[in-house]
């Protein structure tokens, strides 16, 4: 069996002397392994770096075979985004999380899409990149089953004055439908109630990461797994960070 496709590194691992199992997480066959001859010149080794974007080609006897690679770099973005640790460390997140939660060999195109939008953003100087980022982690909690709807109250039915998210249903609830139960809500940040609106308010950036914690939180629990360090590792920085120069 043969194909081509793109793909995002999200996990390089050494295997043997001289050769690597890539995972790519690719445009038309999901998270997909292949295993790659390399040496170990520098050019070589900064071709496999995770968060690289490579074409490939994967060739194998069987469907369900590990398979070899042959891979050419598509795009590396690493240069514009090192010396920034937040952004390094959110890159390194999105392919933790990519390689530990999405299943192998499901296609996810949208995701993909939206996953090299985000890593464009990283290395540009966007200013609103943390809210694009948490756009992101809604749409990844939707791709795992875990979509959550901020499009009416779930009390009331009401459109306007959405201020908060259930626990429970991980739907939006109305300033009047929260009643005397809106200290054990969550905050809905006005900027996720629109895909296409972004914000750079502290306030409103620390509440949308909670939210998508919370319930990233709630599906790892549900699978056996937690969150990986490089998640934490981010969202610790992003408390702390200085919002004039992010």
């Amino acid at each position: 069996m043969r194909w081509q496709d793109k793909g995002l590194i999200i996990s390089v691992k050494k295997y043997g002397e001289n050769s690597l199992i890539l995972h790519l997480f690719t445009e038309n066959h999901g998270v997909h392994a292949g295993l790659v001859k390399y040496n170990t010149t520098k050019k070589s080794g900064n071709i496999y770096e995770v968060g690289n974007i490579l074409s490939v080609e994967w060739t194998g006897r069987l469907e369900e075979q590990l398979g070899f690679y042959k891979s050419e770099l598509e795009k590396s973005y690493l240069y514009n985004i090192m010396n920034n640790s937040l952004k390094l460390e959110a890159l390194i997140a999105i392919c933790s999380m990519l390689y530990a939660f999405l299943a192998a060999r499901q296609s996810h195109s949208t995701l993909y899409i939206r996953t090299i939008q985000i890593i464009k953003y990283l290395s540009k100087k966007e200013e609103l990149w943390l809210s694009k980022y948490i756009h992101w982690e809604l749409l990844l909690l939707s791709e795992l089953g875990y979509g959550l709807d901020f499009s009416k109250c779930v009390v009331t039915g009401d459109i306007n004055n959405l201020e908060y998210v259930s626990p429970k249903s991980g739907r939006a609830v109305s300033a009047k439908g929260a009643g005397k139960w809106k200290n054990k809500l969550l905050i809905l940040p006005n900027f996720l109630q629109n895909l296409n609106k972004n914000t750079s308010n502290k306030n409103e950036l620390i509440n949308g990461i909670k939210l998508t914690t919370f319930f990233l939180n709630r599906y790892v629990l549900s699978i056996g797994l937690r969150l990986p360090d490089s998640r934490d590792r981010f969202t610790n920085k992003l408390q702390k960070l200085n919002f004039n120069d992010n």
